[in-house]
């Protein structure tokens, strides 16, 4: 089965495999047909491996065989050069070159000077070449953009979703966290999923978010459930009404949510900070003099801070959501979605 071949870097890569494979190779081949010589003059007979004593003739053509075999596999990978060869091949090497290299670092005392510069310099190659190739994988991984004219993504998305067969392990465990959280992975993650670098900041402001707890969790989902409405994300609304009984918000009192200003259910506290998130989401932003005094009564700064970023941070999500055209995605699936706020002025 074929796989994805190398674009952008080829010749690095290709260059890198092929004289790793070679100096494998032949360095295999010298110590599984030649042991004694192999241990006694290695390299150009400066004696790097007759110093660290004792000779084995069967554990010195046992490490030719195994050489010979890491030269194979680089090699193969220099014609294919298809992703998965190659990272496959580099990781697999620098098993072996990484501890050999470090092992070498801390055991110079028999080398000379000059033979332990020769020695810590040839070994750092080992790991450093190899790293470096697969730092510029990682690099046109992350540029590729989808081909002119590509379907757009799945569900009408207007670019296509990162599947959960992501070569990106960072990616991969981020998609698993979720599923294991949530039991699926949110559709906004599989966009971000495309940039790394914003993917890093937007989790990490999450998560800053989550870990906030100067505001009661129940008023802040409170907030963010009414941001939701009145940007109309459906998908924030969808995500939210799942995620409403864990934050201390029961089924009935999201069905009163449209109804918020006028009902019983929610107290004087609750009913301000939905108007405050109200003001924030609409365009242009509308927040009174008086609504914020009276904020001030009843929070301190750290506080207010907490509050307002969580309903900017809503904001965000909404029009991100809609941007590239995410809709709701079942997580409220048999239970109260909380509509958005256009839909039931239409029903009104």
């Amino acid at each position: 089965m074929h796989g994805e071949t190398l674009t952008r870097y080829r010749f690095e890569a290709r260059a890198t495999l092929v004289q790793l494979g070679a100096i494998q190779a032949i360095i295999g081949l010298y110590a599984l047909f030649a042991p004694r010589s192999f241990y006694e003059d290695f390299p150009f007979g400066l004696n790097w491996v007759e110093v660290l004593p004792a000779y084995n003739e069967h554990l010195t053509r046992d490490v030719g065989g195994l050489f010979l075999a890491t030269a194979v596999m680089l090699i193969a990978a220099s014609i294919r050069l298809e992703r998965r060869w190659v990272v496959i091949s580099l990781v697999a090497f620098l098993a072996f070159s990484l501890p050999h290299t470090i092992w070498h670092s801390f055991n110079l005392e028999p080398y000379t000077a000059g033979n332990a510069i020769g020695n810590i310099v040839t070994l750092a190659a080992t790991v450093l070449l190899p790293l470096g190739v697969l730092f510029l994988i990682s690099k046109e991984s992350r540029a590729r953009k989808p081909a002119s004219g590509a379907n757009p993504g799945e569900n009408g998305f207007r670019i296509t979703p990162v599947p959960d067969s992501t070569r990106n392990l960072m990616t991969r465990l981020s998609f698993a966290i979720a599923r294991r959280r949530f039991g699926d992975v949110p559709d906004p993650m599989r966009i971000y999923a495309h940039n790394q670098t914003v993917m890093t900041a937007w989790s990490m402001h999450e998560l800053a978010t989550e870990r906030s707890t100067t505001v009661p969790e129940r008023l802040k989902h409170l907030a963010s459930m009414r941001a939701a409405m009145v940007a109309g994300c459906e998908w924030c609304l969808d995500f939210g009404s799942f995620l409403s009984k864990g934050h201390g918000v029961t089924e009935g009192e999201m069905r009163e949510l449209p109804r918020y200003s006028e009902s019983e259910t929610f107290d004087e506290t609750e009913k301000l900070v939905m108007d405050y998130a109200t003001g924030m989401t609409r365009s242009p932003v509308d927040v009174p003099d008086d609504l914020f005094a009276k904020l001030r009564e009843r929070f301190d700064e750290a506080q207010l801070v907490e509050l307002t970023d969580i309903i900017a941070l809503e904001n965000y999500r909404a029009r991100f959501n809609w941007a590239f055209g995410l809709e709701g995605q079942g997580f409220s699936e048999g239970a109260f979605c909380v509509p958005p706020e256009a839909r039931v002025t239409s029903e009104v």
